[in-house]
């Protein structure tokens, strides 16, 4: 049975892996600039739907605290100054009083109201000085001028009834007619605000969903959450050029990645190398909860690194419905044909015909191209166990890649024939529950689930230049300069992944 202790250790509290946070929001950056452009164009359209049409005229006024210059004293001193500033407040509001809209209203050629001529005036004073302006806006570039008129031919009776004998207020500059509206400030701040709004929204949204999903998004999560052991860690990349090598697998004795990808999984296989060692395991079955999170090119790369090391190595594609390690290795077809260990399983082939040497990554293969309707029944056979009796005498190591664990029993069958497992997990991929049930599932069987390999992982989100401790023990860190898994194939096991981002959403 697994010694693998399947405890499932709920986080207390609210965590918030920052690193990981920022790296999700620069990812849905989209989102956030769409959500904002849609606002501000929805605030700009509000604005301009409700728009009224004004006009304005300006009158200037300049107070002073003197009636007249006194030709003695013509001096302008700085506390004359200061206090025409303050005496200009108070003419703002005898400007502005009602006496004043009452008197525009009478006098001006409009039919009009109090109410009206108070709600067209506004009056500000320019900073610092002693001058003081009205601005008065309707919806008519004559009614405005009209009002400013008004204003103009009756301010001065106001002002000395207003019972400040021993100061003036004079014109400065008088109104002219509007020729043409205002501009309509509003549209633009509201179309600001809107953006702002519709970015922040979506900012919270997209939090709120971060928080709601329920994956494994650091290498702790592992330790706390699954109480699992890491092998390895094992960073994202892509294959070295450019656009031209997007497709192309990622194999650690071909040039398409760097020197830390291949030491990622030197130390990797020097782990499984000291777990052979200890127990004297040889066939390690590596499997996943779900599909598209790495667990072949986990599994080709370990066999390529053994071998490296001087191990011959029987590499197994057991994934009978949708076999891919061939395609990884960039093997036709036709050359795959009568190889695969479901040729061996029905009888149509032996196993010394369908093993074949592959030269160039020094590693033995059983593995072909042709999928099979009924991989289950197949591998539950006697000849299933007797085999993999004969290739544990054979070979100092035996993969085994199959398939995902999460979503069909082909991987738990093995289990029984296999010596270790290795679970590959995918950052921010399965759900918790998924993986959790996966690990049941395989703890189930006779091999031991030594531990599982965090694939695809986000460098800054995880603190994996550090160590891991599981029970208690120092398993060792591994490099930030890491890298990993990038290139997948699609299943067909009647599983979208789409469904495990729904679940990560429900959850």
């Amino acid at each position: 049975m697994s010694s693998n202790t399947n405890t499932k250790i709920d986080r207390k509290g609210a965590e918030i892996n920052v690193a990981y946070l920022v790296k999700m929001v620069l990812s849905k950056w989209w989102v956030i600039a769409l959500t904002a452009l849609v606002c501000g164009a929805l605030g700009f359209s509000a604005a301009e739907l409700t728009r009224t049409v004004t006009y304005s005229s300006q009158i200037s006024f300049v107070v002073s605290n003197r009636q007249s210059m006194d030709d003695e004293d013509p001096a302008y001193s700085s506390s004359d100054l200061n206090a025409s500033i303050t005496l200009a407040n108070t003419f703002k509001y005898i400007l502005s009083s009602r006496t004043m809209c009452e008197k525009v209203a009478q006098t001006c050629s409009f039919d009009t109201t109090a109410e009206e001529v108070s709600r067209a005036i506004s009056l500000n004073t320019v900073t610092g000085t002693n001058i003081i302006i009205m601005t008065v806006t309707t919806e008519s570039a004559a009614k405005s001028y009209d009002f400013a008129l008004a204003v103009m031919h009756n301010f001065t009776d106001i002002v000395e009834s207003s019972g400040y004998p021993n100061s003036s207020i004079t014109i400065c500059e008088s109104p002219v007619a509007a020729t043409a509206a205002n501009t309509n400030i509003s549209a633009l701040m509201y179309c600001l605000v809107g953006a702002f709004a519709g970015a922040v929204l979506a900012l919270i949204f997209i939090m709120i969903l971060n928080m709601m999903k329920n994956t494994i998004q650091n290498a702790e999560d592992i330790h706390t959450r699954l109480d699992l052991r890491i092998i390895g860690l094992v960073f994202k990349t892509q294959p070295r050029g450019g656009k031209n090598a997007s497709n192309k697998a990622l194999l650690m004795d071909e040039g398409t990645v760097g020197f830390s990808f291949v030491e990622t999984y030197k130390a990797i296989r020097t782990k499984v190398e000291n777990i052979a060692a200890k127990k004297g395991h040889k066939v390690f079955l590596i499997s996943s909860a779900g599909e598209n999170e790495g667990k072949t090119t986990v599994a080709v790369n370990l066999s390529i690194a053994l071998a490296q090391n001087g191990h011959s190595v029987l590499l197994i594609d057991a994934d009978l419905r949708k076999p891919a390690v061939c395609k990884l290795l960039s093997l036709n077809g036709k050359e795959s044909r009568g190889h695969g260990l479901s040729d061996v399983l029905n009888g149509t082939s032996s196993f010394e015909r369908a093993i074949r040497y592959v030269e160039k990554h020094k590693i033995f293969l059983l593995g072909g191209s042709a999928a099979v309707s009924d991989p289950a029944e197949l591998l539950s056979t006697p000849q299933m166990e007797k085999a993999l009796r004969a290739m544990r005498n054979e070979f100092d190591f035996v993969i085994i890649d199959t398939a995902p664990a999460g979503v069909v029993t082909d991987a738990s069958i093995l289990t029984n024939y296999a010596d270790a497992q290795l679970l590959v997990i995918r950052e921010d991929f399965s759900s918790v529950e998924r993986i959790q049930n996966t690990i049941d599932d395989l703890s189930a069987g006779k091999a031991e689930l030594v531990g599982c390999v965090y694939n695809n992982v986000t460098v800054g989100t995880n603190r994996a230049a550090g160590h891991y401790r599981y029970s208690g023990k120092n398993y060792g860190s591994y490099g930030r300069r890491s890298y990993g898994y990038g290139y997948g194939y699609g299943y067909g096991y009647g599983y979208d992944p789409a469904d495990s981002k729904k679940d990560n959403s429900e959850s």
